[in-house]
């Protein structure tokens, strides 16, 4: 394991890196089968705007954001984390992408969120992680529902992709929500 910052069964999660730029992370964003429900993935991925990114993020004071490692083959996997933090109302919104193809669909997301939002109620003592998310990924949604996420609303044709608008959900846990799960 390379400078663990959280540890969980399948995953740890660590600081991103910048040399994490040139490796499997670069091709992420743009994989269409990656991005076929994101945001990202409609312009072309440069090295040169990674690094600029990643540049912002790391003076950032309200933006976490973690590489998602495979505790057996120390294989970079995925991103996650608390963006736009807002320290006044305890507020973050939660991205994540898995994007090796391979690790879909095994528990590594699920996982990967529910590290994050622990780290957020338990560590950053944050009241609210919201999310958005496009409403044909039933996959992500039944993800975010599982780990305590709640519906709050659909924000109509948010998202365009592939040609045509989709509606985002939003979600969110409230830290009352997360300890009453964490009793049970």
């Amino acid at each position: 394991m390379y400078h663990p910052f959280i540890l969980g069964d399948k995953v740890y999660l660590r600081g991103l890196q910048k040399n994490d730029l040139t490796g499997n992370m670069f091709q992420w964003a743009n994989d269409s089968d990656v991005t076929h429900h994101m945001f990202m993935g409609a312009m072309p991925n440069t090295i040169e705007g990674l690094e600029e990114e990643y540049a912002q993020l790391i003076k950032s004071k309200n933006d976490v954001v973690l590489a998602i490692i495979d505790k057996k083959t120390d294989i970079h996997l995925g991103n996650v984390g608390l963006y736009l933090i807002n320290w006044i109302s305890r507020s973050a919104e939660l991205r994540i992408i898995i994007g090796e193809k391979k690790y879909w669909n095994k528990g590594y997301g699920t996982e990967a969120t529910e590290l994050t939002v622990t780290y957020g109620f338990e560590k950053l003592n944050l009241n609210k992680i919201w999310l958005g998310v496009n409403q044909d990924n039933k996959g992500a949604v039944k993800t975010y529902e599982k780990t305590g996420f709640v519906y709050e609303g659909t924000l109509r044709q948010e998202i365009y992709r592939n040609g045509q608008y989709y509606d985002a959900v939003r979600m969110s846990i409230l830290r009352d929500e997360y300890f009453a799960r964490q009793e049970k």
